[in-house]
């Protein structure tokens, strides 16, 4: 995984761009969380747009 900085500098916040997949697939494997604690990869991307944060899709 790669970071960049905040394009516009207003924030000391590293961001870094990953799926929701690979969001759901991280808390499982570094949390412990089992799949049906989750929820689905739909709306773990929905939660995150609405915290302000835009997911690309990526090619498969």
């Amino acid at each position: 995984m790669y970071s960049q900085a905040d394009p516009k500098f207003q924030s000391t916040f590293a961001f870094t761009k990953i799926s929701a997949r690979a969001i759901r697939e991280a808390l499982k494997e570094e949390k412990g969380y089992r799949d049906e604690q989750l929820p689905s990869r739909q709306t773990i991307g929905d939660i995150l747009n609405r915290m302000g944060y835009s997911l690309k899709k990526h090619k498969k």
